[in-house]
């Protein structure tokens, strides 16, 4: 530990600023007010539901241009069904992602989990002929964890600065 942090470290007395919920600056102290619409951009949450959109994105464009040989073409609900997921995505998500997060102990991971738990599902709220389950495993295929995090920093500094 370096010297500043024992400095302040509350083992050696120092009082606990963290338990007090206080600001980790200036954005979400004194600015708050200012800065606080920026969170359904920047936030973790906002940059997860980014991602949960590209992946989702991506999955679309490799079956729309038939790039996994014998995988299913989308319905146009199936497709729509995809989409709801980022458009939709709340505390919810937010939280299963962190419980997916606790045990891969990998963000974009998490999202690939949460994905394939949605694709699961499909079958409840389409029906039992949609073939979205069988989809799980080709989540974040042909890609890496850059690739779906420079698209949403990308995509999030975008939208907040429109």
């Amino acid at each position: 530990m370096s010297d500043t942090m024992t400095l302040f470290s509350t083992a050696h007395g120092y009082s606990d600023l963290a338990g007090g919920g206080e600001p980790l600056s200036p954005l979400d102290g004194r600015y708050r007010a200012v800065a606080a619409p920026l969170a359904n951009y920047l936030s973790e949450a906002g940059l997860n539901r980014a991602r949960v959109h590209v992946e989702i994105e991506w999955l679309i464009f490799l079956l729309d241009n038939s790039v996994l040989p014998g995988a299913p073409t989308l319905t146009s609900v199936e497709r729509d069904y995809l989409r709801a997921l980022p458009r939709d995505f709340g505390a919810e998500h937010i939280k299963r992602l962190g419980e997916f997060e606790a045990v891969t102990r990998h963000d974009v991971k998490a999202v690939e989990y949460l994905i394939g738990e949605y694709l699961e599902a499909a079958s409840e709220k389409l029906g039992e002929g949609t073939n979205l389950p069988s989809l799980r495993e080709v989540v974040h295929i042909f890609c890496t964890s850059e690739d779906i995090n420079n698209l949403a920093y990308a995509l999030t500094i975008k939208a907040a600065t429109e």
